[in-house]
């Protein structure tokens, strides 16, 4: 599988790319971020997901690996493919996703165009859990060696949310705003997560 290329782009049409990777022409459709404020001629590296079915094989391009990773996330969704996938992480950003899935937002997800009411809660339902999991299972690349605070639920907590992308500014005030409100005694790192995406 071909998950990431680096070349020179060669043609641009709509949200599709062609990329020059010596001498080859890969055709890619990319989200909105990847394709922000680049032309042709460029050199460009991106990650990539390669949709295999039994009638075609296409690629699908990311700014990074968030934005890749929320992409994969909604694949998993029942009636979700890759196509409206990739359409709604280019209408949304990739963090809002994270925030809207995470604190269960029906309404932000059905801004989206093409999202409707029964698939935006099916979403939810399907990969609330899952963000959560996401988030435990980059945080050791990510988690930091002190984190400064002696509760270890929200220091986990605090990694996570800053390996999801989040500055440990907007973390640690998300952390907060959840506190003043919530017990976090009795939270463990990953329901903590779930409740501060509503704040970051």
């Amino acid at each position: 599988m071909i998950s990431r290329l680096s070349g020179s782009i060669v043609d641009l049409s709509g949200n599709t790319l062609t990329l020059d990777v010596q001498s080859v022409g890969y055709e890619v459709f990319c989200s909105r971020a990847c394709l922000e404020g680049v032309t042709l001629g460029d050199e460009l590296t991106i990650l990539v997901h390669t949709d295999v079915k039994e009638d075609h094989i296409k690629l699908y391009g990311f700014k990074d690996k968030t934005e890749k990773e929320v992409f994969l996330l909604l694949t998993a969704v029942k009636g979700v493919g890759a196509k409206s996938a990739s359409d709604i992480v280019s209408k949304m950003d990739r963090f809002d996703l994270l925030r809207a899935i995470g604190s269960g937002d029906v309404t932000r997800l059905q801004s989206v165009k093409g999202v409707g009411k029964k698939t935006a809660e099916r979403i939810i339902v399907e990969l609330k859990d899952r963000v959560v999991d996401y988030v435990h299972a980059v945080q050791p690349l990510y988690r930091q060696v002190e984190v400064g605070s002696s509760d270890l639920a929200q220091d986990d907590a605090l990694a996570a949310l800053e390996a999801l992308g989040f500055s440990r500014k907007d973390a640690q005030a998300a952390l907060s705003q959840l506190a003043q409100g919530t017990d976090l005694s009795n939270l463990d790192p990953g329901e903590i997560v779930r409740e501060a995406l509503r704040f970051v």
